[in-house]
């Protein structure tokens, strides 16, 4: 009885160590099963396999610390970009969901910009890192470390779909990605069905007072001014052209839209203040930007806001309800904002 007894504590510690094995934590500690490979493809076409979910991350960017987010996967992290700590709406927002964003204590291996230090990104023992295909840099040299890659291009709402649902096949999320993006994919096909019979034409500025670059045909931008409902009044096919307040005059636009820029930008350029949209008070800031971000999902939201500003029909009461709903359904939690 003796030695039966040792065999089946014998055999009972083996399956338990076998389990373990099968096991691991995420970042705060939690046991998650890892005896699944998972694999999906990022923007490259480039297929990604991990021999279970991934449970330690790092993002480079900050659009991608919010898909992340969004997909309910947030204590993956263990890396972002420092700017997320700087962004004051990005930083208010995201504290709300996780208390070591408030603390500031998830690390940032970064320099400062957009630079990454591949030896802090090491450190942190990440089993996935998310980026942006245009790195290629860093790209090439985490991978050369050993770590694997995803990466985004958020070229269009095609994209930014596609790019959640495969990245949330790594994180463990896809029933998560499915109901977001479905969502979205839903509401952009109602937007669709609802175009104004006379688009006004909206000229969309860079960031930091750059108003003289814009995004042409083709654009990401130019997707969301389009899904809006209105027309880019910029027509050249390419990506971030520089104009001169000549060719603005040519064009001119309806409504001028600025992102993490002031009116005074706009108002305060001499060689501007005769153009009609200027003389009419059409100018606007997408402020706070956060809720608009069109890398992300957010695109959606970017193109409702448009919308109020061309359609006075669509009032700003509907624009804050639909603006609510959108956040609890792509946060998955009530009363964000």
């Amino acid at each position: 009885m003796k030695i039966r007894s040792l065999l089946i504590i014998g055999f009972s510690a083996t399956i338990l160590a076998l389990q373990s094995c099968n096991n691991s934590k995420n970042s705060e500690g939690k046991e998650i099963s890892t005896n699944v490979a998972v694999s999906a493809t990022d923007s490259r076409g480039k297929k990604i396999t991990l021999p279970h979910e991934a449970m330690r991350v790092v993002v480079l960017y900050n659009a991608l610390v919010d898909d992340v987010y969004m997909l309910l996967a947030g204590e993956k992290i263990v890396g972002i970009p420092q700017q997320i700590y700087e962004m004051e709406d990005t930083y208010r927002f995201l504290s709300k969901l996780d208390d070591r964003i408030k603390n500031k204590s998830i690390a940032t291996p970064t320099f400062g910009g957009q630079s990454s230090n591949a030896e802090s990104i090491v450190g942190l023992k990440p089993d996935l890192v998310l980026t942006f295909n245009t790195d290629q840099d860093n790209i090439t040299q985490i991978e050369n470390l050993g770590i694997p890659v995803f990466t985004f291009s958020s070229l269009n709402d095609e994209k930014i779909l596609e790019e959640l649902k495969n990245v949330g096949k790594l994180l463990g999320k896809e029933k998560r990605a499915e109901e977001v993006t479905g969502y979205v994919a839903e509401e952009v096909k109602k937007m669709r069905a609802s175009q104004a019979a006379s688009p006004k034409k909206i000229y969309y500025a860079w960031s930091k007072g750059r108003i003289m670059s814009t995004s042409g045909k083709g654009s990401l931008i130019d997707m969301a001014i389009t899904l809006s409902g209105a027309q880019n009044a910029c027509p050249v096919p390419v990506e971030a052209p520089n104009i001169s307040a000549e060719t603005m005059y040519k064009w001119n636009p309806d409504l001028i839209i600025l992102w993490n820029s002031k009116l005074s930008d706009v108002y305060s350029l001499k060689e501007l203040e005769a153009l009609p949209a200027v003389k009419n008070k059409q100018v606007f800031a997408m402020s706070p930007s956060f809720p608009y971000d069109p890398h992300t999902v957010k695109f959606l939201l970017f193109a409702k806001q448009l919308r109020h500003w061309c359609m006075p029909e669509y009032s700003q009461e509907q624009l804050d309800q639909d603006v609510k709903k959108a956040f609890e359904v792509i946060y998955g939690k009530k009363g964000l904002i």
